[in-house]
């Protein structure tokens, strides 16, 4: 990320030598960042941007006092980062902003089952959209499966129906039987292979 002379942003060197202080009792505990306006931001992920600098994703958390779905834990961020160099310079963004990691010596610290540290913006992004057909859940096996037993059920549904009206097959009971259930199932499939693709 490129800054102006006055942001001095933290190092991966920084990061470890102050977390690997709470790996050995506190190795569970969420890793967040408290901003301006009494936000808190989860670690959910991190990686190289464009300049070579490391890019540690936040997202917006509102409750910290139960254990926080999704967010990294002390293990999770020390591990992440012992794979990059040590001089590497660390930024945080999340929802269009850019922080820079305050504090010179001391970064962390431990509050209510979660190791912290504070964040001042230092720019904004566009944040990226992401495609309409990422959206969409797309598991080709599954698709092939549930076509093959929707047409399955439809041709099912079709030969009681038709062996009803010829007086053909089995007792009518098991007839009317077949063609209830194999039509809701054939519902059921149709229902499924629409709302998949939303």
């Amino acid at each position: 990320m490129k800054t102006t002379g006055n942001i001095k942003l933290a190092t991966v060197g920084q990061l470890l030598g102050e977390l690997k202080q709470y790996d050995e009792k506190r190795w569970d505990y969420s890793v967040v960042a408290w901003a301006e306006d009494d936000l808190t931001f989860g670690v959910v992920g991190m990686g190289k941007d464009k300049d070579g600098d490391l890019r540690i994703e936040v997202e917006e958390v509102e409750e910290v006092e139960e254990e926080l779905e999704g967010i990294w834990s002390v293990t999770d961020v020390i591990t992440s980062l012992e794979s990059n160099d040590k001089d590497t310079r660390v930024y945080l963004a999340g929802h269009g902003l850019n922080f820079a990691i305050d504090g010179e010596g001391h970064i962390f610290t431990e509050d209510d089952d979660v190791i912290g540290c504070h964040a001042t913006v230092v720019g904004e992004y566009e944040p990226e959209l992401q495609p309409e057909s990422a959206k969409k859940r797309e598991n080709p096996a599954e698709t092939i499966v549930l076509a093959f037993l929707a047409l399955a059920a439809a041709l099912w549904l079709v030969y009681n129906v038709y062996a009803m009206i010829a007086g053909v097959g089995a007792p009518l009971w098991e007839k009317i039987l077949w063609i209830i259930s194999s039509g809701a199932f054939l519902v059921v499939c149709g229902f499924t292979l629409h709302y998949s693709k939303k």
